[in-house]
């Protein structure tokens, strides 16, 4: 019996030694299970925890990307807004250009305009020159003439005086001579053409001051007895005058020499 309590004895006792060791390595298995699991737990909150801190930032991200695209937009908007202001501004230098250039070439007609108009003035004032040269001329010898027609005057009346018979025969040419001082008088309202400008419409007649003309009096040109218009002085002179051609009349049927006469 003792042998057989002693086995068993040995046996409880390997029994309770191999629970106990059981039982040892049971618990260390369940720390290690706790220990895997605190591991594990510390990973998942890490995890989490980065998990809501790339949350946060893609948020972040997704705002700044909508910022930056409302940014690019009203960057856009800008942008298109400047290109506008900037075609208008090249559509306004381009016709500040175009204006410019048309006012340059406006000028250079005018200048060549006034060069023209200081050519033709040049020329007008010479062949008045000369006009006045060739009227003062004339009327040298029409002071000539006169002087010749008051010594004939004399000379027939001293043969008046001579003879009775002879002052019969020279009744009639007193008469015509005393007449003769009245036809200066119409002839001062008559004339000729000098110059005749088609360009401007006016033609220069070789009546002034010295015979009564006056600014504003119409005269009718004439070739012969054929009318060929009607010109208004505009320009009076010492011996001659300018006239406009009136409406009606064509300057280009008028040539130098046709004859003035004052429109009544």
């Amino acid at each position: 019996m003792s042998k057989i309590f002693k086995i068993v004895l040995v046996l409880l006792v390997v029994a309770s030694v191999a629970s106990a060791v059981l039982a040892v390595f049971a618990f260390m298995g369940k720390e290690r299970e706790y220990m895997k699991r605190l591991l594990v737990e510390d990973k998942l909150a890490a995890t989490l925890k980065d998990k809501r801190r790339i949350e946060k930032e893609i948020e972040e991200g997704k705002k700044a990307v909508k910022a930056a695209e409302e940014k690019v937009f009203e960057l856009q908007a800008s942008v298109k807004k400047i290109t506008e202001q900037i075609e208008k501004e090249k559509a306004k230098n381009k016709e500040a250009v175009l204006d410019i250039a048309s006012k340059k070439q406006e000028a250079e007609r005018l200048k060549e305009e006034l060069e023209k108009e200081k050519k033709e003035k040049l020329t007008i004032s010479k062949k008045l020159e000369d006009l006045q040269f060739d009227y003062e001329k004339a009327r040298k010898e029409t002071t000539r003439y006169k002087n010749e027609k008051l010594m004939l005057e004399q000379k027939i009346t001293e043969l008046e005086e001579k003879s009775v018979d002879l002052d019969k025969i020279v009744v009639s040419p007193q008469a015509s001579l005393k007449q003769e001082p009245r036809e200066p008088v119409k002839e001062s309202l008559r004339g000729r053409v000098l110059v005749v400008n088609k360009e401007y419409n006016f033609v220069v007649i070789d009546l002034g001051q010295n015979d009564g003309i006056k600014k504003g009096l119409v005269f009718e040109i004439r070739e012969g007895t054929e009318f060929l218009a009607k010109a208004e002085i505009d320009k009076v002179y010492e011996t001659m005058s300018s006239a406009t051609v009136l409406p009606g009349g064509n300057i280009n049927f008028i040539k130098k020499g046709n004859l003035v006469i004052e429109s009544r």
